[in-house]
């Protein structure tokens, strides 16, 4: 803006008024600009936009368009966008990912990959909130996002640290009990070229996405998943050898409303699969007091699960579930700065 510009505008407010105008409307604009451009993010992230360009580096992107059947004016306004905000950098019709945009593309993919998991919840807030509209009956999240995003997260701390404690313990055949996108099993695939490694989930639309990831690489066989309901167990394959660990990270909460549901699944587990280690990692709940003044992103993850009607438990809540269930805690790792804890079990 030009200077005679910004003094005539002085001269019109004040100084003190245009000043505090700028203040406030930069500060509105901050979440303007955040619900924008998530959106913009995800539509060319769900599309496979930007791991195009991660694959191909600078990308005609009037050729793509055209190649995906795109409106190339649709296509062009977010481009300008995200150019403008300096996720993306433009230069005619190339178009490559800037330096902002790999990192939102790193680390912070699980989160937008999760957001837009609950999405729907968002979308229809505003009936929720009338109560118009129930969360299961009439809206549901996206499953296999849910899966995606929270195995992304789960890779920066949940999953190493339940990794090292299946290893440390000699396990050689776990169950995963809700194996989302079966990153974590994977994983301990990786890490161990002995480990053999089955997970169920209940979702088969989650199941049929990790079949599709299998196609590529199965770890030599070494890793299968099924549709099941860790309630009932199904049949498993009968090659599979006996189990010596059982896992789940972030599945029990999702039934903390009736918490005997749960005590009564540890109990029959253990039962059935006698001296099998458990390996839970489970959200604890963080204080609303610490929250406020550390605004993780805890504040969101909890929101997603008021609006979708799951509870997280406080860490003594876990030891006294596993407690009644007729489990030890032999190992315990607390991370109270993300509210996750990490329990061994016999």
């Amino acid at each position: 803006m030009k200077i005679s510009q910004i003094f005539k505008i002085i001269r019109l407010l004040g100084l003190r008024r245009a000043a505090r105008m700028k203040k406030h409307h930069e500060q509105g604009l901050a979440y303007v600009r955040g619900y924008t451009a998530t959106c913009c993010w995800w539509t060319l992230l769900n599309q496979g936009f930007f791991d195009r360009l991660v694959e191909t580096g600078p990308l005609d992107w009037r050729e793509y368009a055209q190649k995906q059947q795109w409106d190339e004016h649709v296509l062009e306004g977010i481009i300008e966008y995200l150019d403008g905000i300096g996720l993306l950098i433009r230069h005619n019709a190339q178009v490559v990912l800037s330096e902002a945009g790999k990192i939102l593309l790193a680390e912070p993919r699980g989160m937008m990959e999760l957001l837009w998991a609950y999405e729907p919840c968002f979308t229809d807030l505003s009936e929720m909130l009338a109560g118009r509209k129930k969360y299961g009956p009439d809206l549901k999240r996206r499953i296999t996002y849910v899966g995606k995003g929270s195995g992304r997260l789960c890779e920066q701390l949940p999953y190493p640290v339940m990794r090292r404690m299946v290893l440390d313990h000699g396990c050689k055949m776990v169950l995963d009990l809700g194996c989302g996108d079966l990153a974590f099993l994977g994983g301990l695939c990786r890490m161990d070229q002995q480990i053999r490694c089955h997970g169920i989930d209940f979702s088969e639309e989650m199941v049929r996405f990790d079949r599709e990831q299998l196609q590529t690489n199965n770890h030599d066989g070494r890793l299968t998943v099924q549709v099941g309901d860790m309630f009932a167990l199904p049949d498993f394959p009968a090659e599979l050898p006996q189990v010596d660990c059982i896992t789940a990270c972030d599945t029990f909460h999702e039934y903390l409303q009736e918490p005997q549901r749960l005590i009564d699944l540890l109990r029959a587990l253990r039962e059935r699969f006698g001296q099998a280690v458990f390996v839970i990692g489970e959200f604890c709940l963080q204080d609303p007091k610490w929250l406020r003044k550390h605004r993780t992103a805890s504040l969101e993850h909890h929101l997603f699960h008021q609006l979708s009607n799951q509870q997280i438990g406080t860490a003594d809540q876990w030891r006294q579930i596993f407690q009644q269930a007729g489990l030890n805690v032999i190992e315990e790792q607390i991370f109270d700065l993300i509210g996750h804890g990490y329990f061994a079990l016999k």
